[in-house]
């Protein structure tokens, strides 16, 4: 297959979604939900609010029904990410949002637009398929929120373990529910369905490993507020120390080579290009299009916003400025 410009491409499958977001007829009897999609959907990058409509297409789904599942879906990723900030304490007044109460209730909001927006795929077969998806995927992603939110592990071990089931359930299902709805708008395949569904696994879970480290790797001459992480559970293995412990470091930057030197980083390098290696395997049963090329290259795009992982994740010449 010939190249193609991969920004150009991404930008076709997300305007139209922007545009059916931004034109809801139930969001703008909300006004604040109306202008929260829209304050937010500019941030998203275009590859995020594309991935239903690509994966619908690459199944050989039509554009109007993927349309429809990716402005289902970004609401629903919305919601979820609001949820996350409120029940873990960070989130950040705006002039939308200017209580935890009021973030609470629009994300509430968001959720029902999304099973609205779904009741607009006409094929009632492929409805209920994206419906049950949806609901299924969404239960478990609260569960591992709870299980992030009640847990209490004694050991570095077992942080460890809950740290991989909870990041699975969270973020997992989050971006399983994007490839798989969008899989099932477009075919009744199950083994297709279920290979996107595991894409979608693998790039959610990249994702909060990158969101883990990114604190470790930016704006180094702040202060370190410590929390659990993923760096900080393989730093404490890798000494050798039992139990939860933040180590007496005061700077970002002092921990950043704290990472280096005891070799965290090539182990986190490592099970990004593990799981990178597991997204792509589960597009093995796709046949050769556009959407698959797309979808082959985005492990890659996000890999490069950490510097770090720049030289093992580049696999091409797109910038992260791009990209981000």
């Amino acid at each position: 297959m010939e190249d193609f410009d991969v920004i150009q491409a991404l930008q076709k499958y997300t305007a139209p979604v922007i545009q059916r977001l931004l034109s809801d007829e139930l969001s703008s009897t909300f006004p604040d939900c109306a202008r929260l999609l829209e304050y937010r959907v500019i941030e998203i990058p275009a590859w995020q609010i594309a991935l239903p409509v690509i994966c619908s297409q690459a199944v050989g789904g039509s554009v109007e029904v993927g349309n429809t599942v990716a402005a289902a879906w970004y609401p629903m990723s919305l919601a979820s990410e609001i949820l996350d900030s409120v029940e873990d304490k960070e989130f950040i007044p705006d002039h939308i949002m200017p209580s935890p109460e009021t973030a609470a209730n629009l994300a509430t909001s968001l959720i029902f637009l999304a099973f609205h927006n779904l009741t607009m795929i006409q094929d009632p077969d492929g409805a209920r398929r994206v419906s049950r998806i949806y609901s299924r995927l969404g239960f478990e992603a609260t569960n591992g929120q709870h299980r992030d939110l009640t847990a209490i592990s004694a050991t570095v071990e077992q942080q460890l373990n809950d740290y991989w089931e909870t990041t699975i359930l969270k973020s997992g299902s989050v971006f399983r529910t994007a490839t798989a709805g969008g899989a099932a708008s477009g075919t009744s395949d199950e083994a297709l369905i279920e290979e996107l569904g595991d894409y979608g696994t693998a790039l959610g879970v990249m994702l909060q490993l990158l969101d883990d480290c990114r604190d470790a790797f930016s704006q180094l001459h702040e202060a370190i507020h410590w929390e659990i992480s993923l760096p900080l559970l393989l730093y404490l293995m890798t000494i050798g120390e039992e139990k939860i412990a933040f180590p007496k470091i005061n700077t970002k930057a002092e921990w950043s080579n704290v990472l280096r030197e005891t070799g965290v980083i090539t182990a986190i390098s490592e099970l990004l290009l593990e799981w990178k290696m597991r997204a792509l395997e589960s597009l093995a049963l796709l046949s050769m299009s556009k959407e698959k090329l797309i979808l082959e290259k985005i492990p890659s795009f996000f890999l490069e916003r950490i510097p770090v992982f720049d030289k093992e994740a580049r696999d091409g010449s797109t910038s992260r400025e791009e990209l981000s």
